[in-house]
């Protein structure tokens, strides 16, 4: 039998879970390197390139979710549907201020410090997402 899980969100939860990898690890300790007017510039560039990559994969797991904890009410499902509401929460209540801070000019060495140490939590919280479903899937009905 099917186990209760929606295996095709396994492609946007994998893919979120490396590009939050590769922000965590090279782009916002990146961002400490940059003159201010140079991460101005990038910073443009890089928040409209990542959230054309971003953006889908978010909806896909969110609009996903929410399909799958429909059709198979419970705690894999649930617990699935809450991690991403927690990610979609701290990412716009915390993340999309700090980017703002960024595209105004008003990031210093602090913001960008704080930046890189929080979003450690939305890295694993990405990774566990991942695992979860991964562990979901695989189980016995």
């Amino acid at each position: 039998t099917m186990p209760s899980s929606a295996p095709w969100l396994l492609f946007p939860d994998a893919m979120m879970a490396g590009v939050i990898l590769a922000v965590q690890l090279l782009v916002y300790p990146a961002f400490l390197h940059f003159s201010p007017e140079n991460l101005l510039r990038w910073h443009t560039t890089y928040t409209h390139r990542i959230s054309l990559l971003v953006v889908p994969l978010m909806l896909a797991q969110l609009l996903g979710g929410v399909h799958w904890a429909y059709l198979h009410p419970g705690w894999g499902s649930g617990v699935y549907l809450g991690l991403v509401v927690l990610l979609w929460g701290i990412t716009f209540l915390k993340f999309v201020p700090y980017h703002k801070a960024i595209s105004r000019g008003q990031a210093d060495k602090t913001l960008l410090r704080r930046l890189v140490a929080e979003n450690w939590i939305r890295t694993l919280l990405w990774i566990v997402a991942l695992i979860w479903h991964l562990a979901v899937w695989t189980r016995k009905p």
